[in-house]
């Protein structure tokens, strides 16, 4: 499959047109983001290790029965995908305390999240990603 000229570039992750216009190219990069992308670090092998874990947790999906974009991979960083409307949610998995989390609550950076936070947020950088879920537990 042919990767042709960008349609989006997100914090971490960048998706191509490709010749088929019912299909994309998904490339996940080393790209790390907090503070609404005002830090950007690199992290090696990440791009890798989130596209194979997108593959597996869409593999997941499809064995219960329930549909997914996932077409298939195409290198270690490269997805191939159906070409699909968005739904505008971020879903942020929290091990460490970091970025906007330490801003909100005053914690401590770096402080081990055990069990770790799941947050859910509007996806939309105008207005700096407005949080879904409401509450916390932090142990």
């Amino acid at each position: 499959m042919q990767k042709k000229a960008e349609l989006y570039r997100g914090k971490e992750k960048t998706v191509y047109f490709t010749d088929d216009p019912n299909l994309l190219v998904l490339e996940f990069r080393n790209d790390t983001s907090a503070l609404d992308g005002e830090r950007i670090e690199q992290f090696e092998r990440k791009g890798m290790i989130n596209n194979k874990f997108n593959y597996f947790i869409m593999q997941q999906l499809e064995q219960t029965g329930i549909p997914t974009q996932m077409e298939r991979l195409l290198s270690d960083t490269e997805s191939l995908v159906k070409k699909l409307t968005m739904i505008p949610v971020e879903w942020v998995i929290r091990n460490r305390a970091a970025g906007s989390l330490v801003k909100r609550l005053g914690i401590e950076e770096g402080r081990l999240l055990e069990p770790p936070i799941f947050d859910l947020f509007l996806k939309n950088d105008t207005q700096h990603d407005p949080m879904i879920n409401e509450s916390y537990w932090l142990c």
